[in-house]
Parts: structure tokens; C-alpha cells; sequence
């Protein structure tokens, strides 16, 4: 009790003065009272643990590597994913690593990018096969860059305020984790009418957005190496987007994917448009004229639709029999059986100058025996000479 009153002498000093001046001391302290009750209360402020860090990850002795499982199309697949990608994430928010000064990720410098990628080898263990390790690498710095945007996101939505009368002070309250300088750069970049109006056209594009997922934190290939691992059998994009957009209750999000996903079961009861696969490592099957296309339009330029990062429109579809991993293990058999054709030109060189040096030894040997029949004549004849 007597704490709380001299908190409020502290505070409030002037009003309780003139309160004693005109009422009783018991009244007094009732008031006191009454504005402690009142000046006391403070809204809720929920307390969070802040983004992972993933300290295990980057304190790993130098010697050790973490396994990463992948798919036929080297993404990352299981338990490992979810850790490779938040490792990802913690490699976006360093200040040095990806600096937030730069627009966009195509204008970021290829020797931090590299930088990025070195830190990844040295944590993870990378497959030597040249095709994995540029797939893999690729898929790498397509989740760095996602998480470096969504990075820049999240500050901009905690300390952007509207107006530009408001530049200055958002310069003057920077997070603790950003470079000054980098931070004053990106401030005077969204006070900018051109950021300004590309916010807004993508606030309208993204309120207009009626097919959002529930996929929660795990990416598209986990959920697809999941079931083809229930169902032994591929998954292809049309199967996915059914799970992905499917409550617990099993209802749809909303009416629009209801009627899509509708369409899609319609359609995959027609055993022609079923794609002919036999991958079941977690590669999503897709084709470009599958029953994901067929309902959800043609792709566009340089993307995929539900298949996660990595796959472009220029890789291999699952519509032929041949799997990604059967057109993987072609290409090994025919580097092996190339190796081996130039092992065999390398031999075969070889005998060649073998085959020269015992010919030219069968000459010398003629002319040794020449040169024995020679001298035995001469031994003969010398006694009739003498």
C-alpha cells in the first residue's frame, strides 16, 4: 500500500495537493487510491523470442557437416529442411553478408553472394555430382533472396511511418542489427513517389489474393515427400494443391479454390491425364499440360507454379516414363562410358607404340641371327684359307 501511494506522489504531485487543500486526509488517500487503480493499468504487451538464430548451426567445429537429404530435383527435403532454410534466413539478416542498401537482389554484389554460399558448404554437406551442386546452389540463393525481401519487409512494416514530415524520425530510430548508413538508404528509398506508389499497387494486387495456402512453415516439397512416402507413389501438382488448401475440417479456404480444386479431382479420375511417373523421393510431378495447368492456366515466364524453388520451365517435366533420377543416372552412364572410351583411345596409343618397338626388336633379332650365320661361315672357311 504505501509503496503504491508514493509512486503516485511521484507522479502526480500538483492534483493531490490541491485535493488536500479542500477535502479530508481519509478522502485523500481514497483518491489516491482511485488514480492508482486508473494510471496503473497498461495494455497488454505480448513478449516474443524474436527470430531463431540457429546458433547450433553456426557454431558448428569446423570438421562437421550437416546431412542434407534432397530430392530427385535436389531440393531440400524431411526434419533437415526447415532447419536449412531458417540457417538461410539467419545468413539474409546479417547486416555484412546481405547489406540492406541495395533495391533489389539482382543488384547485390555476386562476391557477397558467393560469400553466402561459401558459408553454406562449410555447414552442410553439398553433393559432388555438378548437376546436384548447381541445383542445390541455385535453390540456395533463391531462399536467401526471398528471405533478405521479407526481411526488409518486416522492418519497413515495424518502423515505416506515412508521410514524408516522418523521414527523419524514422531515420532516427534504426534496429539494432542494421549498418546507419544502410538504414539511411533504405528510408530515403521508401519516402521515395515511386516506392511509395509500387506499395500501394501491391497492398490493392495483394488484397485481391483469394488462393492463399496453408502450407504453414514447410515448404511444398516436405508436404509432397510426406505423402509420397504415406502413398508410395509420386505426387504431382494437382494432388498438392488439394492438400495445401484444405483446412482440418477438411473444407476448402474459400469458395473460388473449392471450385478449382473440384475441377482438378474431376479431371485426375481420367486415367490419360495422369502423368507417368515413378519418382517417389518428394519431386513434385508436373508437366506443362498436366490437370494443374489445364485448370490453373499456362505458366509464365521463369517460374514454376507448385513446385517449390529450384525448378525452372526449362527443366525436364515428369510427362515422359524417364524420371529426373533415370535421366540422371543416364547422364552418369554416359560420362562413365565416355571416361572409358577415352581410357581405352589411351591403351590402345599405347599398344600401338608397343606393337613398333616389338617389330623393330624382330628386326634386331633377324640381324643378330643374320650376323650368327655369318660368322660361323667366316669360322669355316678361315682353315681352307690358311
Amino acid at each position: 500500500m504505501g509503496r503504491r501511494k508514493t509512486n503516485l506522489r511521484t507522479r502526480s504531485k500538483s492534483s493531490t495537493l490541491e485535493i488536500a487543500a479542500s477535502q479530508d486526509v481519509d478522502e485523500v488517500g481514497d483518491q489516491e487510491m482511485h488514480e492508482v487503480s486508473i494510471q496503473d493499468v497498461q495494455p497488454v504487451v505480448r513478449v516474443t523470442r524474436g527470430p531463431s538464430k540457429y546458433l547450433d548451426v553456426w557454431d558448428l567445429p569446423a570438421d562437421e557437416e550437416i546431412e542434407l537429404s534432397l530430392n530427385s530435383l535436389h531440393q531440400p527435403i524431411h526434419d533437415g529442411a526447415k532447419t536449412f532454410t531458417g540457417f538461410l534466413g539467419t545468413i539474409a539478416r546479417k547486416p555484412h553478408m546481405c547489406p540492406i542498401r541495395y533495391l533489389n537482389w539482382k543488384d547485390m554484389p555476386k562476391e557477397l553472394k558467393e560469400e553466402c554460399w561459401r558459408v553454406v558448404e562449410h555447414k552442410y554437406s553439398v553433393p559432388v555430382n555438378p548437376i546436384a551442386y548447381a541445383a542445390l546452389k541455385t535453390f540456395t540463393m533463391q531462399k536467401i533472396g526471398k528471405a533478405w525481401r521479407d526481411h526488409k519487409s518486416k522492418m519497413k512494416k515495424r518502423h515505416y511511418i506515412p508521410h514524408t514530415r516522418n523521414k527523419t524520425r524514422v531515420k532516427n530510430n534504426p534496429p539494432k542489427e542494421c549498418i546507419p548508413q544502410d538504414w539511411d538508404i533504405l528510408v530515403d528509398h521508401w519516402y521515395t513517389d515511386d516506392a511509395v506508389i509500387e506499395s500501394e499497387k501491391n497492398k490493392d494486387r495483394r488484397s485481391k489474393q483469394d488462393e492463399l495456402h496453408i502450407a504453414g512453415f514447410c515448404s511444398y516439397v516436405v508436404h509432397a515427400a510426406k505423402k509420397a512416402k504415406t502413398d508410395g507413389q509420386p505426387v504431382e501438382r494437382a494432388v498438392l494443391y488439394q492438400i495445401l488448401h484444405t483446412r482440418k475440417d477438411g473444407t476448402a479456404v474459400n469458395p473460388v479454390v473449392k471450385a478449382k480444386m473440384d475441377k482438378m479431382k474431376e479431371l485426375l479420375e481420367m486415367s490419360s491425364n495422369q502423368l507417368q511417373s515413378s519418382d517417389t523421393s518428394g519431386s513434385i510431378a508436373w508437366s506443362p499440360d498436366d490437370v494443374f495447368a489445364k485448370v490453373m492456366g499456362k505458366e509464365r515466364k521463369g517460374r514454376i507454379r507448385g513446385v517449390g524453388f529450384g525448378p525452372s520451365p526449362s527443366s525436364r517435366s515428369s510427362k515422359s516414363a524417364l524420371t529426373n533420377i533415370e535421366i540422371h543416372s543416364s547422364q552418369a552412364r554416359d560420362n562413365k562410358v565416355a571416361q572409358l572410351k577415352a581410357s581405352l583411345a589411351t591403351m590402345e596409343d599405347k599398344l600401338a607404340g608397343f606393337d613398333e618397338m616389338k617389330q623393330r626388336l624382330s628386326q634386331f633379332e633377324e640381324m643378330e641371327q643374320k650376323m650368327a650365320r655369318m660368322l660361323q661361315q667366316i669360322q669355316q672357311i678361315s682353315p681352307q684359307c690358311n
